[in-house]
């Protein structure tokens, strides 16, 4: 088989066929330019005016200067035409692939031996018919078709599916700007083929690129949207309201607005609009659900949106506008990108005939705190949880349950509207937003946790919040005493079973946090408090004075009275937790902590490397370090050794049952030591309660973040746990 110049295999029957074909109609042929099989061509063309059965070339003969009957001559080229084996003949024989298509193949032997030789090798069909018919099989099973028939029945169907995708990407009702009629998605399919535009494009389909049927649909259906601060709903035009014209109405009380709206989108050159006043059948659960989830898309796919500021008469008064308080305002801000503000007498806001959103930047960042690149770029998804989240913290709803509804585009999460489930809409959200990232600002909030599941927030306010820092506390002299101590120092201050464990948790993280039965399962790294008592220095607040195992005295101020833990026997019990956090591990590609170490090994002056309860030899050295001041030097330098030797076998696999799937990630003392000291850090710390002991562990809303710190003395290690908590 050959190979075209498109890439595609082309039939050993194709040059037969056209070239025989052209012979039929030519008064002419042309030699062969390249032999085939190694058998010489010595052929001459044909003069011109003879027949197309004379003009075939003889085979060569040793005499060529002997000249042949004509009968014979005819007969031998008759014969030569018949020759058997054509059809079966490779084209990967041919030398020469540019082989003019229209040319005549010809194949010349030396003698009837090579004749027979050749009828062998290439077997002929029983009969002609059956040798073009299966040449014209082949043909058509490698030709594109090119039939116009089926080129416009593709085309039609092409135009059709970019109607029905546009259709569907817009939203179920549009009012017509220029009859102020209200119109149905299947309404507007048939507006549009009965329009001039449809017709034109429909006719000249053969000669139409599919990107302009693209363009010029999409230019149909351009629609512009309002944005508003909803009045009463008996005063705003409902749905079941609209019976005809919205311009021949007179109530209720709003119309006007929605009048002026469609008035001022039809000045600005669209012939859509749509207000979610009206363009919604509330009544419809399976549509009000559709256009809840599908508001984001229908914002951001539109023209331009037009928000309307009924409290706004001047510039000045943008920054107390109710329109920046409520909470669907913030997708119908973010999502556009095109925004045209008009002022209460239906003014431009500004005298720009530009896009408002632009020309606004400074000012909208100013008032909504939201940077501009996202004001400018707005992209859905579920990084910076916290930040997002708080962007509404501020704003109100009159459902409760439209918080977490206005927020699924600010997220880009589909999740099901379920009017009637109040504060529960907010604790789904959440979920949600957990079970598709590791951002665990989702947990740093404040105020009262959800009555639903204590470690969500109960409203957005929770995350008003600044986000914590924890360099930002590196001015406390404990956090400067633990940054002094080098990788060598806590590697050695490490038992050899604490380094296993550490070792083991790095190549073996927790697992993720997931949801089953209203409790959840997350990893920490616990705390045990010891006593829980009231803060008498501040008896009007509901602070305590907590003291956990191997930290600092915290002060914590929580949202309900608790009950206080001290002595024998208590009846609640109490944890400060750490979440486990992957950014823990040094990663490839960061500071080398010896390197970062090297300026501070030396020093005289560094703090005396930190011992560990359960490690007797550093005892042991520390006493003979007291009693012979020369021989402790000597100890080190042997233990440097030592460090150097550890060193050597830093490597540790992962567990057996992993290896077998893949090569094991390794971690070294280095590695292990840069662990150690991000844990001796200063964290934002959470405190859980439990009634009993086969109680669940709940989360306690504070009020303040609570930011805990190891305590000095001593490292004491502990693995990270998965805790149910409720």
């Amino acid at each position: 088989m050959g190979v075209d110049k498109a890439g595609k295999k082309t039939s050993r029957f194709n040059f037969i066929r056209k070239s025989t074909l052209r012979t039929a109609d030519d008064s002419t042929t042309q030699e062969l330019e390249a032999p085939v099989d190694g058998i010489e061509d010595d052929s001459t063309p044909a003069p011109e005016g003879e027949e197309a059965g004379d003009t075939q070339d003889e085979p060569d003969t040793q005499d060529e200067t002997n000249t042949q009957d004509e009968t014979n001559t005819q007969d031998e080229t008759n014969a030569q035409d018949d020759l058997p084996g054509q059809d079966s003949l490779p084209t990967e024989s041919l030398q020469d692939e540019s082989l003019h298509q229209d040319s005549l193949p010809i194949v010349v032997t030396e003698s009837p031996q090579e004749d027979a030789e050749m009828q062998s090798m290439f077997p002929t069909s029983d009969s002609p018919a059956q040798e073009f018919a299966s040449i014209a099989e082949v043909d058509r099973a490698d030709s594109p078709v090119e039939d116009p028939e089926v080129i416009l029945k593709n085309l039609q169907e092409t135009f059709q599916n970019i109607i029905d995708d546009k259709l569907a990407n817009i939203p179920l009702r549009l009012i017509d700007t220029h009859s102020g009629i209200l119109y149905t998605s299947n309404d507007l399919e048939g507006i549009f083929k009965e329009s001039e535009e449809y017709q034109q494009l429909y006719e000249n389909l053969l000669t139409t690129s599919v990107s302009k049927l693209q363009r010029r649909v999409n230019e149909f259906f351009r629609y512009a949207m309002l944005s508003h601060k909803w009045a009463s709903a008996k005063d705003e035009p409902q749905y079941w309201q609209i019976k005809g014209s919205v311009y021949e109405m007179d109530a209720p009380l709003e119309i006007r607005k929605l009048q002026q709206f469609c008035t001022t989108s039809k000045r600005e050159g669209y012939r859509w609009a749509w207000s979610d006043t009206c363009c919604i059948d509330k009544t419809n659960n399976a549509e009000l659900q559709e256009s809840i989830i599908s508001m984001f898309a229908w914002y951001k796919d539109s023209a331009i949106t037009i928000v309307y500021l009924a409290d706004v008469s001047d510039i000045s008064q943008l920054k107390d506008s109710q329109w920046f308080k409520r909470g669907w305002t913030l997708q119908e801000l973010l999502a556009p990108q095109s925004i045209r503000f008009y002022k209460q007498d239906w003014q431009p806001l500004i005298d720009s005939d530009k896009n408002h959103k632009v020309e606004l930047l400074s000012i909208l960042h100013d008032i909504t705190h939201i940077d501009v690149d996202v004001l400018k770029t707005f992209v859905p998804g579920v990084d910076n949880v916290k930040k997002r989240l708080s962007w509404v913290g501020s704003r109100t709803t009159k459902k409760i349950e439209d918080i977490a509804y206005c927020l699924m585009g600010i997220f880009g999460i589909h999740m099901p509207v379920m009017y009637g489930e109040k504060h529960n809409a907010f604790v789904r959200l959440q979920k949600e937003i957990m079970a598709l990232t590791d951002d665990l600002s989702l947990f740093d909030w404040l105020g009262e946790s959800s009555t639903l599941h204590s470690y969500f927030a109960a409203h957005p306010r929770c995350f008003m919040t600044p986000s914590y820092d924890a360099r930002q506390d590196s001015t406390s002299s404990k956090f400067e005493f633990r940054l002094l101590k080098t990788s060598k120092r806590i590697t050695s201050g490490l038992s050899s079973s604490a380094l296993k464990i550490v070792k083991d948790v790095l190549s073996n993280p927790p697992h993720g946090r997931f949801i089953a039965n209203g409790r959840m399962s997350m990893p920490f790294f616990v705390h045990e408090v010891v006593t829980l008592i009231p803060n008498q220095d501040k008896p009007g607040m509901l602070s305590y004075l907590v003291k956990a195992e191997g930290l600092s005295e915290l002060e914590i101020i929580v949202t309900q009275r608790l009950v206080p833990l001290y002595g024998k026997n208590p009846s609640h019990k109490y944890r400060v937790v750490r979440m486990w956090d992957a950014s823990l591990i040094q990663r490839p590609g960061s500071m080398s902590i010896e390197a970062a170490d090297a300026s501070i090994v030396d020093n005289p002056e560094s703090p005396e490397p930190l011992t560990t309860e359960d490690s007797p030899k550093q005892e042991k050295e520390k006493e003979k370090g007291k009693e012979k001041g020369k021989e402790k030097d000597k100890d080190k330098g042997k233990d440097k050794e030592k460090d150097k030797d550890k060193d050597k076998e830093s490597w540790v696999g992962r567990s057996k049952d992993l290896v077998a799937d893949f090569v094991a990630d390794m971690v070294t003392n280095s590695t292990a030591a840069a662990f150690i000291r991000r844990l001796q850090e200063p964290f934002v710390a959470q405190l859980l309660c439990s009634p009993g002991d086969k109680q669940p562990w709940r989360r306690v809303g504070t009020t303040i973040r609570v930011i805990a710190h190891a305590s000095s003395g001593s490292i004491n290690f502990r693995a990270p746990e998965n805790v149910i908590v409720h």
